[in-house]
């Protein structure tokens, strides 16, 4: 029966294939290399730089088949995200685009993974404060199909958000692809809502609405039981 425990080191491999076999729509269709290059924006680093906050679902036999990549404190993790896993990612032959190189989402995706990479300081929301005033922890969750809908999700979150208040985190908050109406009833029973600002200067009219993500966000004062 599937439990959740604890990341270790072995699992790295396991979380690098859910990461991809659970990526976007987009970046699965870009092929191989952009679902490495994103692994090494939304996967990799949290193993790194924050492997006692990371849990994974396993299927009761060892095997990884989901996890949740999580961080009580952001401005921390983007601290150590610039004094330990940029040098890494340079180590790895990684480099920050060029001045002249496309980087827009539309124009060349590769490059604009690289663009990310390197700018930690987005995590930040600086133009939203109230963001880390409030609800300074982020999570990514990813869990193979045939274990999804069975309340592992569920499981997953609650796990974190007790080590989340245990260190005195206020609130959590999390990029959601805002065409995934099925992820938004979940969170939304989790007792996630949207972002209460407008993030796109009006384009969409939607608080928590930036392009094609919603930002969802959740006081910690219930364990997100809901």
């Amino acid at each position: 029966m599937a439990f959740v425990r604890m990341y270790q080191e072995s699992d790295q491999e396991a979380m690098v294939h859910i990461f991809r076999e659970t990526a976007a729509p987009d970046l699965r269709k870009a092929g191989d290399i952009v679902l490495h290059y994103s692994s090494f924006l939304w996967c990799r680093p949290y193993l790194m730089l924050q492997p006692e906050t990371c849990f994974v679902l396993d299927d009761g036999d060892g095997r990884a088949v989901g996890y949740l990549l999580g961080v009580p404190n952001t401005p921390s993790f983007v601290q150590k995200y610039n004094e330990i896993y940029i040098p890494f990612l340079n180590s790895q032959g990684f480099e920050k685009p060029t001045a002249d190189e496309p980087t827009g989402w539309d124009e060349n995706l590769a490059n604009a993974l690289r663009q990310t990479m390197f700018d930690p300081e987005a995590l930040l929301h600086r133009q939203y404060p109230q963001l880390m005033q409030h609800w300074p922890a982020h999570i990514h969750i990813d869990i193979l199909s045939p274990y999804q809908r069975l309340g592992h999700g569920r499981r997953l979150i609650e796990r974190f958000c007790r080590l989340a208040e245990e260190t005195g985190t206020k609130g959590i908050h999390l990029g959601m692809v805002a065409s995934n109406d099925d992820a938004g009833k979940f969170y939304a029973r989790l007792g996630f809502s949207r972002f209460p600002f407008v993030l796109d200067d009006g384009v969409s009219g939607e608080q928590g609405r930036d392009r094609n993500t919603i930002w969802l966000v959740k006081a910690l004062e219930s364990q997100c039981a809901g």
